[in-house]
C-alpha cells in the first residue's frame, strides 16, 4: 500500500479509569482497564471563539477572539458483558459504577451497582492510529440499554469532560537533557499532560510527561532527562491491554418478570439521564470547566414492546391508578453471564398499540423511588 500512516478504526484500543485524586486530575490506566467498544469511541470538543465586532471601515470578515474551551462530549457503544464470575465486576466496571454511584460484589453471589447521590468522574484514553488521545474530568450522564429479543444485547453511555489532551508521533532534531527538539511542525502533535516514550526509553514504563511546549521554538520539556540522544522517535506512552474480560450476551436469553410473573416480550429498552451539568462558563482563571454537579434529578425510563394478549389491557388500569410492578429485565440466563436490570417501582404511561398482522403493545414505564430515595434503579451482575 501506498499510504503508511492511515488511522484504522479497527486497530482503536480504549482504556477507562476512576479518578481517585481528584476528580479533573487525569489518572493514568492499567493493563485491566481496557474496555472493547463496538465501533470507535467518539468524542470531541469545541474551542469558543467569539465574532470581533470592532468597525475597522472594511466588509472584511476579522480574525475572531479566542473564548473558553467549552466542555466536552463523549459516547460509546458496548455489548452486554459480565465477567462469567459470580461476585466479580464486568469489564465496563468504572462506567456503571460512575453511571450508579457505587458498585459493590457479594463474593460468589453476584455483583450489585446501586444509586448514590454522589458520582465520580473517569479518564478515558484512546489510541486511534499513531495518536492516543486522553480525556480527563469525564462522567456518565447517560446510558441506554437495548435487550432484544432478536440480536445482542447494547448499552450505550454518554456524557461530558472538562479537557481532551493528546501526544502524536514525530521525530526529534536533538536532544538535551529533559528538553527535545522535535522536527518542524511536530510540537502541535502534543499537548502538556499527556506522556510520552522517547526511542528505547519508557522512563521504566510509566512514560515521560510532558511539562510544557513551546509551539513557536518546537521544543518540548517532559519530566525527566530520557537517557537517549539524538534523532529518536518520540511515541504516545499507553498500557499493553490485559486478558478480555467476559464475553457478550444474546438479548433472547431471560424473561422480563413483573412482581414475579414471567411476561414474555419482544424488545426492552432502559435510559438513564443523570443530568449532570458542567460549570465552564465561571471565572475561575482556567480555559477549561473544573467541576461538574447535578442541579436536577435523575431520569430514569423504559419501554417494552410485547404481543397484544387476553390481559394486556390491564396496563391501561396500572397506567390509571398509577400501579407500581417491580420490573426485573434480564439479558441472559447462564450463571456468570447475566445482567438484571431492576426497577422496584415502576409506574406507566398509556399504553400503546400497533401492528398489521399481530398487534403490538408498547409499554412505556418510568422508575420511581421509594420514600427511602436512591432505591428506584438497580444493576446486578448474577
Amino acid at each position: 500500500m501506498g499510504a503508511t500512516d492511515l488511522s484504522f478504526a479497527r486497530e482503536e484500543e480504549c482504556f477507562i479509569v476512576k479518578e481517585t485524586t481528584a476528580a479533573g486530575t487525569l489518572e493514568k490506566p492499567g493493563t485491566d482497564d481496557r474496555v472493547y467498544t463496538v465501533g470507535p469511541l467518539d468524542f470531541n470538543q469545541d474551542q469558543e471563539f467569539k465574532e470581533d465586532e470592532q468597525l475597522r471601515a472594511t466588509a472584511s470578515m476579522l480574525s475572531p477572539i479566542k473564548g473558553r474551551k467549552m466542555a466536552g462530549d463523549w459516547s460509546g457503544t458496548l455489548y452486554v458483558k459480565p465477567s462469567g464470575a459470580l461476585g466479580t465486576a464486568p469489564e465496563a466496571d468504572v462506567l456503571f459504577d460512575c453511571l450508579m454511584g457505587g458498585g459493590a460484589a457479594d463474593a460468589g453471589v453476584d455483583y450489585e451497582y446501586t444509586l448514590e447521590n454522589t458520582l465520580s468522574s473517569f479518564s478515558f484514553w484512546s489510541k486511534k492510529g499513531d495518536t492516543v488521545y486522553a480525556g480527563r474530568g469525564a462522567t456518565v450522564n447517560t446510558a441506554s440499554f437495548t435487550i432484544p429479543g432478536d440480536d445482542v444485547a447494547k448499552h450505550v453511555f454518554g456524557g461530558q469532560f472538562m479537557e481532551l489532551l493528546w501526544a502524536g508521533t514525530c521525530k526529534t532534531v536533538s536532544i538535551a537533557g529533559a528538553v527535545l527538539t522535535l522536527d518542524p511542525g511536530g510540537t502541535a502533535l502534543y499537548k502538556p499532560g499527556m506522556f510520552v516514550e522517547v526511542g528505547s526509553a519508557d522512563n521504566g514504563g510509566d512514560g515521560f510527561e510532558i511539562i510544557s511546549i513551546h509551539y513557536e521554538a518546537g521544543t518540548m520539556t517532559i519530566e525527566a532527562d530520557p537517557g537517549v540522544v539524538g534523532v529518536q522517535t518520540v511515541t504516545p506512552w499507553y498500557p499493553t491491554a490485559g486478558a478480555e474480560v467476559g464475553k457478550p450476551v444474546y438479548g433472547k436469553m431471560g424473561i422480563i418478570t413483573v412482581n414475579g410473573q414471567d411476561f414474555v416480550v419482544l424488545n426492552a429498552t432502559l435510559e438513564m439521564n443523570n443530568n449532570i451539568k458542567y460549570y465552564d462558563y465561571e471565572k475561575n482563571d482556567s480555559w477549561t470547566a473544573e467541576k461538574y454537579g447535578r442541579p436536577g434529578r435523575r431520569e430514569i425510563t423504559g419501554t417494552i414492546e410485547a404481543h397484544q394478549l387476553q390481559r394486556g389491557a390491564s396496563y391501561r388500569y396500572r397506567s390509571e391508578y398509577q400501579v407500581q410492578d417491580a420490573l426485573l429485565i434480564p439479558a441472559g440466563k447462564t450463571s456468570g453471564y447475566i445482567m438484571r436490570l431492576g426497577i422496584p417501582y415502576a409506574e406507566y404511561t398509556t399504553p400503546q398499540l400497533s401492528g398489521d398482522e399481530e398487534f403490538i403493545q408498547t409499554i412505556t414505564f418510568k422508575a420511581i423511588a421509594s420514600a427511602s430515595y436512591n432505591d428506584e434503579f438497580v444493576i446486578t451482575f448474577l
